[in-house]
């Protein structure tokens, strides 16, 4: 519980104990920061040729895993096309451990 929080219900506690308030909406106000921060940061993205040179692969198989759904990706125009990092990562996990 961050500093702001504890002010909040060390305000509020007293409110608590005279009945003015219930204590579950005491805790409903407590969850409110932890929902408030736990808010997913953006992703990020590489380039087709980022990508290629992070999996050590050829620009065709990278295409092949885009049209198979194996990697994530967003068309910005023809020319350009970004990964998303958490879907390279994904891959890599899924494929951590097979021997080959």
């Amino acid at each position: 519980m961050n500093k702001n929080m504890k002010i909040i219900v060390s305000v509020l506690q007293p409110l608590v104990n005279n009945g003015i308030i219930s204590q579950k909406e005491l805790d409903k106000i407590k969850n409110m920061n932890k929902v408030k921060h736990s808010k997913k940061r953006p992703d990020s993205f590489k380039t087709i040729e980022e990508t290629c040179q992070l999996l050590h692969i050829q620009r065709q198989t990278l295409h092949v895993w885009m049209r198979n759904g194996k990697l994530e990706y967003t068309r910005l125009s023809k020319k350009k096309t970004l990964i998303y990092e958490s879907s390279i990562t994904r891959l890599i996990e899924e494929h951590k451990n097979i021997s080959i």
